[in-house]
Order: C-alpha cells, then sequence, then structure tokens
C-alpha cells in the first residue's frame, strides 16, 4: 500500500517523510532540552540549600556562642536559670531576674564583674552570711585566697576580707574606691587606700590582681 502510494505521488511522500523526521528532531530536541533544564534546576536547588545549611551553621554557632546561661539566686525577685549576652555584667543578670528585693544586701555581689557561662550568682540579705560556695558570684572565696589570685576589680567585700593583711575595713575601703574612683588600673593603686603602705602592698601583691 505504502508502494502504491509511493509510486503514485512520489513527491508529497518525501515531503511527508521530510516532515515527519522534522518533527522526530524537534521532539527529541524539546524533550532533551527541557530534562536538560531540569536537572540544572534541581542541581541549583540542592546547591543553594547546601550553600544556606552552611551558612546557617556559622549563625548558629556564633548565636550559641554569644551568650552565657547564669544561675541567680537570693534576693532577688525573680530566681532562676537566664541566658545573658556573653559580654553582660552581673548587673544584667540580676535585672533579667528582676531586680534586687528591698532586703537584699547589694554589697554581697560585684555588679560591675562580668558573667561567665554555668556562673551563679547569689544575693544575700542584709545581715545574712552566704554560704562559702555561692555567696557572691564565684566559687569558695577560701580557694581563691589559697590557690587563686583575687581579682580586686571583680571581688566583693567578702572575697577581700579572705586575703591576708585585708580586714573588713580595707576590704569595704577598696569597694568605696572602686565605686567612686572606678575600676583599678594596676596593684599600685592599692596605696592610695588608708593603711594600705608600700611595704603592706608587697605582702599583698602574692594574693592580687587586675
Amino acid at each position: 500500500m505504502l508502494k502504491d502510494l509511493y509510486q503514485k505521488n512520489p513527491k508529497w511522500c518525501l515531503i511527508g517523510a521530510g516532515g515527519l523526521i522534522c518533527v522526530l528532531i524537534l521532539g527529541f530536541f524539546f524533550f532533551y532540552h527541557a530534562n536538560g533544564e531540569e536537572v540544572e534546576v534541581k542541581s541549583q536547588q540542592i546547591t543553594e540549600q547546601k550553600e544556606t545549611k552552611t551558612q546557617n551553621e556559622p549563625a548558629k554557632r556564633e548565636e550559641k556562642n554569644s551568650v552565657v546561661v547564669v544561675d541567680v539566686k537570693g534576693a532577688v525577685r525573680t530566681p532562676g536559670v537566664y541566658q545573658i549576652p556573653k559580654d553582660g555584667r552581673v548587673k544584667d543578670a540580676i535585672d533579667r531576674a528582676g531586680g534586687l528585693l528591698n532586703e537584699a544586701d547589694p554589697s554581697s555581689v560585684n555588679l560591675a564583674q562580668k558573667l561567665k557561662d554555668e556562673m551563679v550568682v547569689e544575693v544575700i540579705k542584709k545581715g545574712e552570711k552566704g554560704s562559702s560556695a555561692l555567696a557572691g558570684t564565684t566559687a569558695s572565696t577560701t580557694e581563691k585566697a589559697g590557690s587563686e589570685k583575687v581579682n580586686i576589680n571583680q571581688a566583693t567585700a567578702q572575697d577581700l576580707e579572705q586575703v591576708p593583711g585585708i580586714g573588713k575595713a580595707k576590704a569595704t575601703a577598696i569597694i568605696e574606691y572602686r565605686e567612686k574612683e572606678g575600676l583599678f588600673t594596676k596593684i599600685e593603686d592599692l596605696t592610695q587606700i588608708s593603711g594600705i603602705g608600700e611595704k603592706t602592698l608587697e605582702k599583698l601583691k602574692a594574693y592580687l590582681e587586675i
């Protein structure tokens, strides 16, 4: 039948065959091009997802490392565990806990001390004595005097009283000087405190630091 059709209309048969071939070629090209674009789009999406994930991971780590977790106890309105920016101070932690109660003793903590992760901040009431492990804002004051030097810009009055050669009067004077004049810039500034001369200062250097 095809042979008879070709013999009768060879010209139209050739034109039809050529058209069919063109349609097949165009169809193949379109199918291949469409699949290629789909693969390219999927590949681009996967790449973008990986890049987004890679970009988000440092951001999450940075966010996690940008805060410290502290436990605020004692004479505050809302004791509890709080997340504070890592450059925060003890005052920031107390503010997050609702602030001090009326019966709180502000001198029991160093409000200007920088916070550290897992730190305990305990504010005692007036007339009370805090436990050696929690009073103030850090670890035992006895340990500080024995194995660590006491930072005169961060120490509470109780911390300073544990240092040999510094009694209650000198400790109070150091705190008052720090609140009035600002942080000490060098150990030698302690000579500005009444009762601390050059000889006393030399003995204290073994226990104190900036």
